[in-house]
């Protein structure tokens, strides 16, 4: 019986000594180019909806030690929107004569900020040092308000391995929980589980997956679904992103 004990023993130390483990950094060179495709459906009950897909450029411009300076472009934007029984749409691949006077409009708020370009610079560990719009456009945020740098932990990080971010938009807190799924080393695949909670202007629940490709840092993938009760008022946001290496 001691025996059998001490192979049980050996065999669970083995297993835990051979478990995978990677150190999460953001690793980019001068010169990469990344293209964002993001997805985000907004249900708000019988008050509407949106849906709106986005497509945004990244290029890394300089990385020097410890920070990361990346420029970013909107390059198309669809929105179908219908709030209080009316229905509006756009799309920055039509014309303007394919547009209807609610297509107009948007176009008119819409443009400017796909002429602006973000500035960006990141640590390794995803921390922003310092983020700005030229030329400057309140609505900016708004459109592009989630943050594609993922902050990462000092530690190497093993299945079952989870560390916490908070995020702060226009008085709503996001408290966002990530803990690695699985880790294929062969693939060069990080994946998390996403939780978290919402407080301020509204509170609720998030849910989703993300992929992290270990060589760069970047998110290759992510799926989050938030659910916030505001005002009386359910909503419902859905978003999937992509960013592809070009």
């Amino acid at each position: 019986m001691k025996r059998v004990l001490i192979a049980l023993l050996v065999i669970s130390s083995l297993t835990s000594t051979a478990q995978e483990s990677v150190l999460l950094r953001h690793n980019y060179t001068k010169g990469d180019s990344y293209i964002t495709n993001q997805s985000v459906k907004q249900g708000m009950g019988l008050q509407g909806g949106m849906n709106m897909k986005i497509s945004m450029g990244m290029i890394v411009t300089d990385v020097s030690e410890n920070n990361i300076k990346m420029e970013s472009k909107i390059s198309s934007v669809a929105m179908d929107m219908m709030q209080g029984g009316m229905t509006m749409s756009y799309d920055s691949n039509n014309k303007d004569v394919e547009l209807d006077q609610m297509g107009q409009m948007l176009k008119s708020q819409l443009d400017p900020m796909m002429e602006a370009t973000i500035h960006t610079s990141i640590d390794n560990l995803g921390n922003i040092l310092e983020t700005r719009t030229e030329p400057t456009i309140p609505a900016m945020s708004q459109l592009t308000g989630t943050s594609n740098y993922m902050n990462y932990p000092e530690e190497k990080v093993v299945v079952g391995s989870s560390w916490s971010t908070e995020n702060d938009n226009q008085g709503m807190k996001m408290n966002i929980t990530y803990t690695v799924a699985a880790i294929a080393i062969d693939d060069g695949i990080v994946t998390l589980d996403v939780s978290g909670n919402v407080t301020g202007a509204g509170t609720g629940n998030i849910k989703g997956t993300s992929t992290i490709d270990i060589e760069s840092g970047i998110v290759k993938s992510s799926d989050l679904k938030v659910s916030i009760s505001s005002q009386g008022m359910d909503v419902t946001v859905t978003t999937n992103s992509t960013i592809t290496k070009i």
